[in-house]
């Protein structure tokens, strides 16, 4: 019977990325150089080891205290050492772990912890463990952001109750941080102990049961060396977000990687060339999909909503019948209707108003920048007279917080939520140029659940106070020794991993 793995958030919380490429924090090399990380092979496991276990990459200098790793491999590894109040699916529905139930009254949300669960080497996990594991995730690299809705955290009873500063029917979706037992993690040499399937004993992940295999680990201390490890054959799965925006071919298993990273389209609403009919015609315009293939070359999922394409939510805004490939008839509708009916020069007026922008894009981003110019490239087709205008990093992040912007492209990654608060509240770090009245009110509906999805939905098609173009992906490699499906990804990279059909010699 094969046994799958079930690992690791790959949620690391980042507000708007303004950055080339995304930005992946990593903690400084140390002098060795990246051969002396990784073993070679002649210094590893004999050939049957090697193919007998399963090895993961393991960035030593890092740590392995979930609150202070910032390295995605390190961070992959949590899931197996701690177990989280609720998992997520890969649709992005909540699943209960630590957690045995939720009770989601106004701002207040009450859960109740499962009795029983023992941690190696510690008794059964209390509400006072899950308290002080949300604080310490409050403040850390990985998990604040996601946590940043959250308030507070109290024991009642055998319960905690976290109080959002707006109500929230999905905030179990937030509740993914590692449980870990209190007073074990204040610091970053700190190994806590956690309720989890495995515990980190000398450099390798022993099964807490003793059901599973002994996981080896590789020690990388950057992207590159981790890379090279699974190039040489040293570790079995590699995992590459592709914000350097470099996709590259290696050996065995491929698939992409959900990082749920919305690529969208903002507009500073306060010109009156973009109000609302105008925003709406170019999200018709677009072709998400080509963009998705073309300017992403196939690392993208095709999307117009503010939702993953593979969560249930996106479901329900299909019914909506926005065309992810472009409705160029529609659109024309839309202009005319506006009265923009004759050019003034090389762009469609109304008289008050010409369909002439431009459109900043972080120059550094060979992604974000094909896309502009491909977004471009289609509204210019339609009576728009579009300027790209590469610019660096600096002056790009400085024309958005100064306003000093008419169109701009980027990218954020959204919690398992799909949390959009902070486009629509007023100090939201991403709320730049947004009328939040209206959507917000419907947004803030719909999270408290006295609307669905697909209400809020309607009514954002009708302001796009944003386009959302794309849902960005990334890659991973496994090796030819096991199979796995990444079904859980991007919650649990290692779920799919079946430790049944790793190949041995024995």
């Amino acid at each position: 019977m094969k046994k799958a793995i079930k690992v690791i958030s790959v949620f690391l919380s980042l507000a708007l990325l303004l950055c080339a490429c995304g930005k992946q924090t990593e903690p400084e090399s140390s002098n060795n150089t990246n051969e002396e990380n990784i073993q070679s092979e002649d210094n590893t496991q004999t050939e049957t080891e090697k193919t007998a276990t399963v090895r993961l990459p393991f960035n030593e200098t890092d740590g392995i205290n979930p609150f202070f790793a910032k390295s995605y491999e390190n961070l992959y590894l949590v899931r197996l050492l701690y177990s989280a109040l609720f998992s997520v699916s890969s649709s992005y529905e909540a699943e209960p772990l630590v957690a045995d139930s939720i009770n989601i009254n106004g701002k207040n949300a009450t859960v109740t912890v499962k009795n029983g669960l023992e941690s190696h080497g510690a008794a059964n996990i209390t509400p006072a463990d899950v308290v002080y594991s949300f604080n310490m995730a409050k403040n850390s690299y990985a998990y604040s952001d996601s946590l940043k809705s959250i308030d507070s955290a109290a024991v009642s009873g055998n319960s905690v109750v976290f109080t959002s500063n707006f109500a929230d029917s999905l905030i179990a979706l937030k509740l993914t941080f590692p449980i870990v037992k209190e007073n074990t993690a204040d610091l970053q040499s700190d190994i806590p102990i956690g309720f989890g399937e495995y515990y980190f004993y000398e450099n390798t992940l022993v099964s807490t049961n003793g059901a599973k295999p002994t996981i080896n680990l590789t020690f990388v201390n950057t992207a590159e060396s981790s890379s090279n490890a699974y190039k040489i054959g040293n570790t079995d799965i590699l995992f590459n977000d592709l914000s350097d925006c470099n996709y590259t071919q290696l050996h065995g298993n491929f698939l992409p990687a959900d990082i749920n990273n919305m690529v969208y389209l903002g507009f500073n609403g306060s010109l009156g060339g973009l109000n609302k009919n105008i925003r709406s015609a170019i999200a018709v315009l677009l072709d998400s999909e080509s963009i998705a293939q073309e300017s992403y070359q196939g690392h993208a999922m095709a999307c117009k909503a503010p939702c993953n394409p593979n969560s249930l939510m996106f479901k329900e805004c299909g019914t909506v019948g926005i065309s992810l490939s472009g409705d160029k008839v529609s659109a024309a509708q839309i202009i005319d209707r506006s009265g923009f009916t004759r050019y003034a020069g090389k762009a469609l007026t109304n008289g008050a108003y010409v369909l002439s922008f431009s459109l900043i894009v972080n120059a550094d981003n060979k992604y974000r920048v094909a896309a502009a110019y491909a977004i471009a490239d289609t509204l210019n087709q339609a009576g728009f007279l579009i300027e790209v205008k590469p610019l660096s990093f600096a002056d790009y992040s400085e024309r958005i917080a100064s306003g000093n912007y008419e169109m701009y492209i980027s990218e954020t990654k959204l919690d398992y939520s799909m949390d959009l608060s902070e486009f629509f509240t007023e100090n939201g770090t991403l709320s730049s140029g947004i009328d939040i009245e209206k959507t917000a009110k419907s947004y803030f509906n719909m999270r408290s659940g006295k609307i669905s999805y697909e209400d809020f939905y309607k009514t954002f098609v009708e302001e796009f106070p944003f386009v959302p173009i794309a849902f960005r992906t990334g890659a991973v490699f496994s090796s030819n020794n096991f199979d796995g499906d990444f079904s859980h990804f991007p919650y649990d990279l290692y779920y799919g991993v079946e430790l049944d059909s790793v190949k041995s010699n024995v």
